[in-house]
């Protein structure tokens, strides 16, 4: 049976193939997607969310819009953007589905509520979910899981201590990781190990048609946009936002070990920071289950079975 799944994210590009797989993937019913402000102002994500569902074929899954600025701290913008392809420059040769009258939070809500879906993967700032959660905590009970795609047990990516999707809305994780629903984290210390490959996207382009070459258009801009620095930098752009989805249906390609973590609020150097104990010092109790590696290679086939799967539904 597919798990029933609500998607929270930012497209941004590595967002859109998040869509694309979760619409494809033969273990995953994909029943909704909601945007916020994150990699790109709130009314961009939406309308991207609502371009790639409908070049997907699948603009039956209803798109919500939600947050425009963080719970407390002002709004960050992605620092590098390629304004040449792919998502980050306005895209109006893409048609696009209408974005449903429920904003992101009540979507959520109405979800989880009314029709059952007891799965969240989220891929970007956690706003709408905390949101959701402030307003309907009811919705505690429904839910099975969150998946989150963000933090990290060591270095961050957009400052010395914290990862892009925490540090944009620290007070929205801190309410999530500590809400009592069962949270995966899924890190940017095992993300950066599923890369993007010249091989992942040479198997991209040979499935052919209009999803395929849209991965590959966005693909080849995560590429572009790239900018590896320091001694500890991946090799190669990670996959990223796809990677949750996988990991939230297929549970044979990655481990997990439990800890206890709390988001730094107030430190100069350290705000945003998901700080990790693995070792539960203090006897601490572990709120998450964090992913700590990641089986690449059947990451990659995954993510080629599902755009294939997609491209063939459109047929």
């Amino acid at each position: 049976m597919s798990l029933p799944i609500i998607l929270d994210c930012d497209p941004g590009n590595d967002d859109a193939l998040g869509i694309l797989v979760a619409a494809g993937h033969s273990e995953i019913n994909l029943q909704a997607v909601t945007t916020g402000a994150g990699h790109l102002s709130g009314d961009r994500t939406a309308r991207n969310a609502a371009k790639t569902l409908f070049l997907s074929g699948q603009n039956n899954v209803p798109v919500g819009a939600g947050a425009l600025n963080p719970l407390v701290r002002e709004r960050m913008i992605a620092g590098v953007l390629d304004m040449t392809s792919a998502l980050d420059p306005e895209r109006p040769d893409l048609e696009e589905q209408e974005i449903d009258p429920l904003n992101s939070s009540d979507l959520i809500i109405k979800s989880v509520l009314y029709e059952d879906i007891p799965t969240i993967v989220t891929t970007g700032p956690l706003t709408n979910l905390a949101t959701a959660l402030h307003r309907s905590p009811e919705i505690v009970d429904s839910l099975d899981r969150i998946f989150v795609l963000g933090g990290s047990w060591g270095l961050g990516n957009k400052t010395a201590a914290s990862e892009w999707n925490i540090l944009c809305d620290p007070e929205a994780a801190h309410i999530v990781f500590n809400s009592g629903v069962p949270v995966t984290m899924i890190p940017i210390d095992a993300l950066n190990h599923v890369g993007i490959t010249p091989q992942l996207i040479d198997r991209t382009k040979a499935i052919g048609g209009k999803v395929s070459d849209f991965a590959v258009e966005l693909l080849q801009s995560l590429v572009k946009t790239f900018r590896p620095s320091g001694t500890m930098a991946p090799k190669y752009m990670p996959l990223n936002d796809p990677v949750a989805c996988i990991v939230a249906a297929q549970s044979e390609i990655f481990e997990t070990h439990s800890a206890r973590v709390d988001i730094e609020l107030h430190g100069q150097h350290t705000y945003g920071r998901t700080v990790v104990d693995f070792n539960l010092r203090n006897d601490a109790k572990a709120n998450v289950d964090i992913v700590t590696r990641i089986d690449c290679d059947k990451t990659h086939d995954s993510f080629i079975d599902a755009l294939t799967r997609l491209s063939n539904l459109d047929k």
